[in-house]
């Protein structure tokens, strides 16, 4: 039996299994199962454990470390150009965490800390501090965080009850322990300070469910009773900003914050992630099927994200896989497991199939948008069917 991470109720089984190596969110295969498990008293889903957790973020788990620019492509704009992820969520952040002037914040598990350093550049009244679990993103926080607002590893005793704001983007999914990580950041806050929190909402994104090292998988309910438990009033609930995700604005209580537990909403919330759980065993199915339909013949992956990387795993040892498409131009030019990343208006008239690596939800919009993918006799495999 497991105990949800959340609520600390009994999960007697699995709700999806896959067979060891699991897929991490920087592409590498860790030697676990992939399991997902979905707490019925509270509407959280959650993942196996991982091995060493401390080590993996400390020294395996490095994002954006390519070089100085690299980043995630959050959409297409109507110019057909990038817009990137940390561009987005710096101007978010601002307006939804309207920080006074000369407001202290501390981006709380970091990594480079680019949001905020995009933050500070157009609010250069506030005091940026930072945060991480890994020493290896020190450098990329040189020049614009005064030393003595840096920390790795332990948060600083007098940094207790000092900000007026924290934010933590995407970093939540990871830990073990969600509440406790909440009660440390309520700690961190002055009276009535607030905490911007984004993390993956696996109803808009199913592949969360799949990825190894997101050990939480939330929905509403579930996150609100993590908020509850940790002494925060929740003011906001965007789920329209960051499609696929949920950025959520909270606020320190220093009284108890109570909780009306919806059934129907957390009945809605376990409903979706077990729904979530199927599509992937009839995603692996359906891959296995395609992978010998189009054994021996010249492939191409759309997507080298984690979609693409997990059907690369599906399909390598049957296809003659050529190279991936992306439409982010600095990973064009690179090469993901061994093969090039190219732009998907320069592939070859010679290959026979491509494997379609995105969110299903977006998938058949985005690749709508890419003549060269539509001429005759060229394959398209969906994982959705």
């Amino acid at each position: 039996m497991t105990a949800c991470r959340v609520c600390g109720s009994h999960i007697a089984e699995a709700s999806y299994e896959a067979s060891a190596p699991a897929l991490t969110t920087t592409m590498a295969f860790v030697d676990i199962p992939t399991l997902a498990f979905v707490c019925d008293e509270c509407g959280h889903a959650q993942s196996g454990d991982l091995p060493d957790i401390k080590a993996f973020y400390d020294t395996s788990y490095q994002i954006s470390m390519e070089s100085d620019d690299h980043d995630q492509i959050f959409a297409i704009g109507a110019d057909n150009q990038p817009i990137y992820r940390t561009d987005h969520q710096a101007a978010v952040s601002l307006r939804l965490l309207d920080l006074p002037q000369g407001a202290t914040i501390l981006d709380y598990g970091a990594a480079k800390s680019t949001t905020l350093r995009k933050m500070h550049k157009a609010r250069p009244d506030l005091r940026p501090h930072v945060f991480d679990v890994s020493a290896d993103y020190r450098p990329a926080w040189q020049g614009w965080v005064a030393p003595e607002d840096q920390a790795s590893y332990t948060i600083p005793a007098e940094w207790v009850g000092r900000f007026q704001a924290i934010m933590s983007h995407f970093v939540i999914e990871h830990v073990p322990e969600p509440v406790a990580f909440l009660k440390a950041l309520h700690d961190l806050l002055a009276p009535e300070g607030r905490l911007l929190l984004s993390m993956p909402d696996v109803a808009a994104n199913p592949g969360d469910m799949a990825v190894a090292d997101h050990l939480n998988h939330f929905s509403i309910p579930s996150f609100k009773r993590a908020f509850s438990l940790a002494g925060f009033r929740v003011d906001t609930i965007d789920t329209e900003v960051f499609p696929g995700a949920f950025f959520v604005i909270a606020k320190r209580a220093d009284d108890s914050v109570p909780l009306t537990i919806d059934r129907a909403e957390i009945a809605t919330a376990t409903d979706k992630a077990r729904e979530i759980c199927a599509f992937w065993k009839q995603a692996a199915i359906r891959l296995n099927e395609a992978a010998k339909e189009f054994a021996g013949r010249r492939a191409a992956i759309y997507g080298s994200g984690f979609y693409g990387s997990w059907i690369c795993s599906r399909v390598e040892s049957d296809v003659a896989l050529s190279v991936f498409l992306d439409q982010n131009p600095n990973l064009q030019g690179t090469s993901h497991f061994g093969k090039p990343v190219i732009a998907p208006a320069t592939l070859a008239d010679d290959v026979d199939v491509v494997f379609v690596g995105l969110n299903p939800l977006k998938a058949r919009a985005a690749i709508a948008q890419q003549p060269s993918l539509h001429r005759p006799g060229l394959n398209l495999v969906w994982i959705d069917g």
